[in-house]
């Protein structure tokens, strides 16, 4: 599964080649850290999916990876069964429905499936200095 990077001013998904494949992206997700308005611990990912499909891959309750497209804009999912879920909510006020905002990636939410949620949460609360990275693997 991905590994998520903290840092000051940013959160980077970093994908597998796998994930990429199966997400039809190019690149890794790269988030505004100022523009978290939430995290939330899910135990069930399945209901914050909201929208339809736009690329990516779907096995209805095994498995979404991709970007949905609804009314508030676009969420990427990484979720799996079996395991909770981190839900990151943005504030993509003004941003464009596609693309980037700057050098970020323009999603309104991030789901991401992960055996330790609590130490995401918990680094994407930090108020850390520039020297600071948390790295949290979404699987081991």
């Amino acid at each position: 599964m991905a590994r998520v990077e903290v840092h000051a001013d940013r959160v980077v998904v970093r994908l597998t080649a796998a994930e990429k494949f199966a997400a039809m992206r190019r690149r890794d997700i790269v988030l505004d850290r100022s523009a978290i308005a939430s995290a939330v611990i899910t135990d069930d990912p399945w209901v914050w999916i909201r929208g339809v499909r736009a690329s990516g891959s779907h096995i209805p309750g095994k498995l979404a990876e991709g970007t949905w497209r609804n009314l508030s804009g676009r969420d990427f999912v990484l979720a799996r069964s079996g395991r909770g879920a981190v839900v990151i909510d943005l504030d993509v006020s003004g941003a464009p429905e596609r693309g980037w905002v700057g050098e970020f990636d323009a999603f309104a939410r991030v789901v991401l499936s992960t055996v330790h949620a609590a130490e995401l949460v918990r680094a994407l609360r930090l108020d850390g200095d520039e020297a600071t990275v948390v790295t949290v693997d979404t699987n081991q």
